[in-house]
This record gives structure tokens, C-alpha cells and sequence, in this order.
């Protein structure tokens, strides 16, 4: 009986430590005041001497060369998880945001967001005043590289609906896994899409509602 109590407390005990570890939330770093503007598109400014940032993953080793500064205040219309691959040992998640007036609450309604695959879609709904050209300049999906444990835990924290504020590096990335070369290159475009469109950014600070994480 008693070696079964243990076994027991034991497995409360594992238990107990992995939801504390899993609900760990980032550590704040300073909070902003100031009304996040979503209705300015990002900020990018081309960074052509960009120090390389080596990352060493399972079975692998990533060289991220960032390529422009880039800064976005956005609303989080989806938000994905992966877990599998190479991609996902540097950036478990991906954030479909929006800007201008698709950040405005009263135009909700009108299109629906979803992620898959690294990929993220829109859907027009019956009356939408947007058309095809608008959404594709005033949204995009953001592979999201965490700069330091910390910015990874207030991302991980990130959910759909918040006011955000990004900033840091768009970066390309190259490397090998398992023995083969990999890649994966940033947009530099709001108007582009298709295989490639999408932003990776190395991100060094997280803003959500007036929350900074650094």
C-alpha cells in the first residue's frame, strides 16, 4: 500500500510540474500607455549589414541573416501552432494579422481567417466591402521566430483578437537538417502572394494591449 501511495504522489507530483512549466507566463519587461495604431501599414527599413544569428537545432544548425528592420502594429486574426519539422524548432507559431480598416472591429463580420500548413487564407463573406486587393495589402502571415525564451513565452501567449505590436528583423534563413540543406526566405512585400509571401521576423520585442516583452 504504501509503495503505491508513492507511485501515486509521484505521478501528481509530474503532473504537477509539467502544467506549471506549460503555464509559465512571459516576465514583463515594461508596459506602454499609448493607443496601439493599427491603421498604418508596417514599418520596414531595408538592413543590408545584418550580423548573422547562428541557431543550433536537433539534427541541424540555422544561419539567420536579417535582411530589413520591421515593426507592425496589428490585430491578430488567427493564430497556428506547429510542432513538427525543422521550421518548428525555431518558430512554433505562426500570427495572421490585419491592418487599416480590416483591424476594425465593425468589419469582422465580413471575412473569415484560417491557417494551415504555414499557409493562411481569407474568405469574403456576402456584402464585404473589401475586395481581393485590399485584404492581400492590409494582412499577412508572420512565421514568428522568438528572439529569447522570454519574447517566446509572451508570443506562445498571444491569442486571437489582441492588439499587437512586433518588432525586429525580417530574416532569410538557411541551414542543414538531417543532412540536407534547408531554407526559408522572408517577404519583403505587402502585396505578394502565394509560396513565399509570408514574413519570417525575428522578433526581439512583443507588445499586447500595453504589455512589453523584450
Amino acid at each position: 500500500m504504501t509503495s503505491k501511495r508513492l507511485f501515486i504522489g509521484i505521478v501528481v507530483l509530474t503532473f504537477s510540474l509539467f502544467f506549471l512549466l506549460g503555464c509559465e507566463k512571459p516576465h514583463l519587461s515594461g508596459t506602454e500607455t499609448e493607443e496601439i495604431d493599427i491603421s498604418q501599414d508596417p514599418l520596414q527599413t531595408p538592413y543590408p549589414f545584418g550580423e548573422p544569428i547562428i541557431k543550433e537545432i536537433e539534427n541541424g544548425l540555422l544561419t539567420l541573416t536579417p535582411v530589413a528592420k520591421y515593426r507592425i502594429s496589428a490585430v491578430v486574426v488567427s493564430k497556428k501552432a506547429y510542432d513538427g519539422g525543422w521550421q518548428s524548432q525555431i518558430s512554433p507559431y505562426d500570427l495572421a494579422m490585419v491592418w487599416g480598416k480590416l483591424a476594425e472591429p465593425e468589419y469582422d463580420k465580413y471575412i473569415e481567417y484560417w491557417q494551415n500548413n504555414r499557409w493562411y487564407f481569407f474568405r469574403y463573406k456576402e456584402g464585404s466591402p473589401f475586395d481581393h486587393s485590399y485584404v492581400v495589402t492590409h494582412s499577412g502571415n508572420h512565421h514568428t521566430i522568438p528572439a529569447n525564451y522570454n519574447v517566446g513565452k509572451a508570443l506562445e501567449s498571444i491569442q486571437k483578437d489582441d492588439k499587437v505590436v512586433l518588432e525586429g528583423y525580417l530574416v532569410n534563413v538557411k541551414g542543414t537538417y538531417r543532412g540536407k540543406a534547408v531554407f526559408w526566405n522572408t517577404s519583403l512585400s505587402r502585396d505578394d502572394t502565394g509560396n513565399g509571401s509570408c514574413e519570417v521576423i525575428y522578433v526581439s520585442k512583443v507588445r499586447i494591449d500595453t504589455r512589453v516583452y523584450e
